[in-house]
């Protein structure tokens, strides 16, 4: 006995179609680009400055905000773009990622601020940008920084 269908009929259900690929490809639906950006820019913007603020109360960096940094931008692009084609996922897990290293950037300024009773903007003067990236920047951080693109890749997209 054979697993395969011998009364295969072509342009039935389970046939082949004339004009098809043989591919089973999702159709590309018509969205929106540039609304999905902004929103997914806006969540990027806002989870970065909760994270820094969470950074900065308790003291900890908690990694694990990376994953919902990338779920959240995701989501955005989603619903705000609803588009399927592979650049919302690429805008996605790019703005995921501004996410996280702005989150990160914007702790660090805020512990020294902190730590040193100033602004952040006298701590930038005090302190430059990539003086703080090489004191800060451990390893782990591309361990969630992968986490988040993946996340922020993947809930860009509709219907994946």
């Amino acid at each position: 006995m054979s697993d395969f269908n011998t009364d295969f009929e072509p342009n039935s259900p389970g046939g082949f179609d004339q004009n098809s690929s043989g591919l089973n490809m999702v159709e590309e639906t018509r969205g929106n680009l540039f609304l999905g950006f902004i929103g997914g820019l806006a969540a990027a913007l806002i989870s970065a400055g909760v994270w820094a603020f969470i950074t900065v109360i308790t003291g900890y960096r908690i990694g694990l905000i990376a994953i919902g940094i990338g779920f959240l931008v995701g989501m955005c692009v989603r619903v705000l773009g609803k588009g399927n084609a592979p650049i919302y996922g690429i805008m996605g897990a790019a703005l995921a990622f501004l996410g996280c290293f702005l989150g990160n950037i914007f702790s660090y300024y805020g512990a020294i601020s902190n730590e040193f009773n100033i602004t952040m903007s006298e701590a930038y003067k005090m302190i430059g940008l990539f003086d703080v990236l090489k004191l800060g920047f451990k390893v782990m951080d591309l361990l969630f920084y992968g986490f988040a693109i993946y996340e922020g890749f993947k809930f860009s997209i509709v219907n994946r």
